[in-house]
């Protein structure tokens, strides 16, 4: 029954362990919050070229419309044009390459999304694949438990005292099976005459892990 709690208990770890569900989760989270940023920086960019456009369409305006006479005011709207000129230009390379990182980011976020979908559905297979299995395991465990209910009376006591004393010092594996003269729980090969008394359903013991044979 060893074998059985133990895999019972893996499977209650594996249902619980949400860490790859949770990871991906993580990154949906994490490449929404980056496009977000990606898309308020396109805006900002976008806000502030418009500005200086329309900055830009004023100061023109003066230029051209004539009503400046000045020399001095004139020069001051040439420079100052050709300063918006300059910033208008940084920001629309700033611009395009924001709308680029923007899409990236997107995109980004989409597959991260679908990720996190799929991981979902592969995640739910899995929860049932695992509650099916301990239902077969649970009901192969109580199975066993009936016969071993049944030949407890024809186990000589001795073996059963053994059973017992070896139980909670093999790790609750008190008897191994023995396989062409090999113990199959530490691998060494067994005596020929401890073989033979295990063959014949006499009480032995593994010369390696000490074990009912």
């Amino acid at each position: 029954f060893q074998h059985i709690n133990q895999r019972l208990t893996e499977i209650e770890a594996e249902l619980n362990d949400q860490s790859k569900l949770m990871q991906a989760q993580k990154e949906v989270e994490h490449k929404k919050r980056a496009a977000s940023e990606a898309r308020k920086n396109q805006t900002d960019l976008e806000f502030e070229l418009t500005k200086v456009q329309n900055k830009l369409k004023a100061t023109e305006q003066q230029l051209y419309g004539g009503g400046v006479t000045n020399a001095r005011e004139l020069q001051d709207l040439q420079a100052e044009q050709q300063s918006l000129k300059r910033r208008q230009a940084t920001l629309e390379d700033e611009l395009l390459e924001a709308m680029v990182m923007q899409e990236e980011a997107a995109k980004e976020s989409a597959n991260a999304q679908n990720k996190l979908n799929q991981t979902q559905i592969e995640c739910e297979q899995t929860r049932q694949q695992l509650m099916n299995e301990r239902e077969q395991v649970k009901i192969h465990g109580k199975s066993l438990l009936t016969e071993a209910q049944k030949l407890k009376p024809l186990i000589p006591a001795r073996i059963m005292d053994s059973y017992h004393y070896l139980k909670d010092r093999t790790g609750g594996i008190p008897v191994a099976r023995l396989k062409n003269g090999v113990c199959e729980m530490c691998g060494v090969e067994v005596l020929k005459p401890t073989q033979r008394k295990a063959q014949v359903g006499e009480e032995a013991y593994c010369e390696g892990c000490h074990r009912l044979l």
